[in-house]
């Protein structure tokens, strides 16, 4: 697996005018742009397919917008903030790499392609994926909002971004099963074995009864015996009574896009209406 953390200006730039602005100022600025470039500000909206297709060799048909904006003391600021912020997931990467690579074969069972992440700033809470036809490489716009995150937890929120893109096509009716897994599996699963506590309390609350439902299987697919599988409550705070689930040895040699599958297939049988907690 390889990810390249790209900071461009003209990416940057259209989220600055067309996602919500991040402060009075930008919102002054493009308020000003529609009053006296509406024109020139409807056709650069259009041109985000275009941007997203090749970032690095982008060129506008009008970067008169662009031109306007880089020049502002309020841009240079942004953009320095945009660059610390990738700078510090970078930094995170290159140091577990290795590791995180590893972890993954192990979890997922398949390989992950390269992956370029357009960052921008965080303020934006922006995440789009847009898939580069005809290439093996996807691009991922990345800025999302969370001042108390560490760089490891946006670094995990990227991953899981990156396997939802992966797995997710095509399965829209199932978006809420290949959602838990994909938690359980990178959110939960890889970030404890990255950190040595269990996290598997982190994650989406409203998933957290689909999860509760799969555990029990996804232990099995992790290769869990019997015996296994009391540690792995004890870790990670979740009970289950072994003894009600016909064990699937046969999972511990599938990878996650076929265990997705098994799930789907066997949802009435794994997740139990009649067990929901109300809170």
């Amino acid at each position: 697996m390889n990810l390249k953390f790209v900071l461009n200006d003209y990416v940057l730039i259209w989220n600055l005018l067309f996602q919500a602005s991040i402060s009075p100022e930008i919102h002054a600025f493009k308020q000003k742009l529609w009053k006296n470039y509406r024109h020139c500000y409807r056709e650069m909206y259009k041109e985000q397919a275009s941007l997203l297709k090749d970032p690095k060799n982008y060129i506008p048909e009008d970067d008169t917008i662009y031109d306007m904006l880089k020049k502002t003391d309020m841009y240079k600021k942004i953009f320095d903030e945009t660059e610390k912020f990738r700078l510090s997931i970078m930094k995170t990467w290159d140091q577990n790499k290795k590791t995180i690579t590893e972890l993954l074969k192990q979890i997922l069972r398949f390989d992950i392609r390269l992956y370029h992440i357009l960052v921008v700033h965080p303020k934006l809470d922006v995440v789009g994926m847009k898939v580069v036809k005809g290439k093996k490489v996807n691009t991922i716009t990345w800025g999302k909002k969370d001042k108390n995150a560490s760089p490891m937890e946006v670094l995990i929120g990227i991953l899981s971004a990156i396997v939802k893109k992966e797995l997710l096509d095509d399965k829209d009716e199932y978006h809420d099963i290949v959602e838990a897994i994909i938690e359980l599996a990178i959110d939960n699963e890889l970030y404890t074995r990255l950190s040595n506590e269990s996290k598997y309390l982190r994650g989406d609350p409203t998933l957290s009864f689909l999860k509760r439902q799969i555990y029990p299987y996804f232990l099995m697919y992790l290769g869990a015996t019997k015996e296994e599988c009391l540690n792995y409550m004890m870790r990670d705070k979740i009970a289950f009574d072994l003894d009600l689930y016909t064990f699937e040895s046969a999972l511990a040699q599938v990878n996650l896009l076929e265990f997705i599958r098994f799930c789907i297939r066997n949802q009435k049988r794994i997740i139990k209406i009649t067990q929901l907690e109300i809170r």
